[in-house]
């Protein structure tokens, strides 16, 4: 069993997707002052034996060390392009495991401060079929994690400008749950450590209102005013805890994809709730989190309760 304690984790494939995770996790460690791993898993899968066919263990170990090592020079051109946006070469370290790379990160999860991964742009029935590392560790995480999608703009640009990893805002997905406090508190966190400012966004969801013009209700307006209060004093009560933290609040009508969807941009990290599932329910019974993983192009942290 592993019981090392590790910062942020940040798992690696030497794709585009895994790069923008890698710069986003560099930033997230610089801001936590903590260290950063990069993490290379790589899976022996038994095959018939045929000569010459597949690739042995020892072949598949040198591809995952060659996906460390680029993202290792990948960090030091950082250090001189963009200073002080990655860790110091001395609070990196390296990890290259074998193993299914969902399951071995799901396992750093329960002893990490984040877990970092990128996502892939797969087609709907392909994630449903095939899942991703991303919705596996979204849905089955043992502690937060963040799913970094593709920037287009970062991808395309060569200016340091544009690279992924500043934060600008933090925006939260709440709801009056047993998991606000852990939203609140991850979120407030973050953007203290980004020195950004913090939106609670809470949708009041079009299915509790009966009618298409119920919209117009007392009732509706009551319970969205009844909304608005109760998260102010609930975000004041964590005011106490994070004062240096600029807040405000939204309460707005429409599922909560879209409500979120529609105020966020490339800058922003949003953060939802997240409770462990299997990731083919979470797909079936389409969660928040699995939902916003999917749509949202910014950096999206899951606060789950580490376990």
């Amino acid at each position: 069993m592993n019981t090392k304690r590790y910062g942020v984790v940040v798992g690696i494939d030497g794709s585009s997707a895994g790069g923008q995770a890698l710069d986003w996790a560099a930033a997230e460690a610089v801001r936590r002052r903590t260290s950063l791993t990069l993490l290379s898993a790589y899976e022996v899968t038994t095959v018939p034996l045929v000569d010459g066919y597949g690739l042995g263990p020892e072949a598949l170990r040198a591809e995952a060390q060659d996906v460390v090592d680029k993202a290792l020079r990948h960090l030091a051109d950082a250090r001189v392009q963009r200073p002080g946006a990655v860790p110091d070469a001395d609070d990196v370290d390296v990890e290259v495991v074998e193993g299914a790379p969902a399951g071995v990160l799901v396992d750093r999860s329960a002893a990490s401060d984040l877990v970092v991964v990128g996502k892939r742009g797969l087609h709907a029935l392909d994630r449903l079929v095939l899942g991703s590392v991303s919705t596996a560790l979204s849905a089955m995480a043992r502690g937060p994690v963040a799913v970094v999608p593709i920037d287009p703009v970062a991808l395309q640009s060569v200016s340091p400008a544009d690279a992924v990893g500043p934060v600008w805002r933090v925006v939260a997905a709440v709801d009056f749950d047993d998991h606000l406090g852990r939203v609140l508190d991850r979120a407030f966190d973050e953007a203290r450590l980004a020195g950004a400012p913090l939106v609670a966004v809470h949708a009041l969801k079009q299915d509790f209102i009966a009618g298409p013009y119920a919209a117009a209700g007392a009732w509706v307006h009551q319970y969205q005013d009844e909304a608005l209060a109760s998260l102010h004093d609930e975000m004041r009560r964590w005011e106490e805890k994070y004062p240096t933290v600029q807040w405000s609040v939204e309460v707005e009508h429409g599922s909560s994809v879209d409500v979120l969807t529609s105020r966020l941009g490339r800058h922003d990290l949003v953060v939802v709730g997240g409770r462990r599932h299997t990731p083919i329910a979470g797909r079936i019974l389409r969660s928040v989190a699995d939902r916003l993983g999917r749509d949202v192009t910014c950096p999206m942290v899951v606060a789950h309760e580490q376990r």
